[in-house]
């Protein structure tokens, strides 16, 4: 794999403003990026997944990566996620130190012979956040999978999985929440019950998300990045 970066520079208010407009990028006026990554480059031996790919991330918005299979969509979450081997590519808040992270993949990350509310416990644990039984009581109650917290996961159907992944991922919050096609296998209850706590919980934190699905629709400011042969192509979706 090529080197992915360029040297690293600090990238200031001024040079971000250049950046968007030399790349696309929509800045939100008066508002300092959450996350920036600029001219992020991966290869998987000869074949170039992401050439030059830059765009930015701001609190309170969400970000629609779209692209056809094998565009590089998961390739690029995981870049953000494994930000330590791409520092050259990536800024935080204009500082190199990472913001804190959150991530729900295709890999669930749930421990199947465990119950949910044990899987909540540890997670919560792992993340230095204390248990707040209000708070997973009302996310369970919203998910339909109260009367299940007790039950292990391997007991739950692919749908009830789902959710479980999404409640862990949504009380382990973060700066940043990165979700590589978190609706799979939801029915439209917990569809709309996922776009509802997103948007909730996207007021103070920033959310990017892999979807295919084209009507999918937010109560905030909603933008979309779509991968094309390696290349990333930004617009604004909804500004309310």
């Amino acid at each position: 794999m090529e080197n992915p970066c360029p040297k690293k520079r600090i990238v200031n208010s001024v040079s971000k403003g250049i950046l968007a407009s030399q790349r696309g990028i929509v800045l939100p006026p008066n508002e300092q990026a959450l996350f920036v990554c600029k001219d992020l480059s991966y290869s998987i031996g000869k074949k170039k997944i992401l050439k030059q790919v830059s765009f930015s991330i701001f609190r309170g918005e969400i970000s629609l990566l779209r692209g056809d299979n094998g565009a590089g969509k998961t390739t690029l979450l995981r870049a953000i996620l494994n930000h330590d081997r791409h520092k050259n590519c990536f800024t935080f808040q204009n500082r190199l130190s990472a913001v804190k992270i959150s991530y729900l993949g295709h890999e669930l990350g749930l421990y199947t012979s465990l119950s949910l509310e044990e899987n909540l416990r540890y997670f919560l644990s792992i993340a230095k956040i204390q248990y707040s039984k209000e708070k997973v009581e009302t996310l369970l109650r919203a998910f339909q999978l109260w009367t299940r917290r007790l039950d292990p996961i391997f007991t739950f159907s692919r749908g009830m999985k789902q959710k479980a992944a999404l409640v862990r991922t949504l009380l382990t919050g973060g700066d940043l929440i990165l979700l590589d096609e978190p609706f799979t296998a939801l029915d439209r209850s917990g569809l709309e019950t996922a776009i509802r706590f997103l948007n909730e919980y996207s007021q103070n934190s920033a959310v990017l998300m892999v979807t295919h699905d084209p009507g999918i629709s937010f109560g905030r400011r909603t933008v979309s990045l779509t991968l094309k042969e390696g290349n990333l192509e930004t617009s604004i979706l909804s500004s309310p």
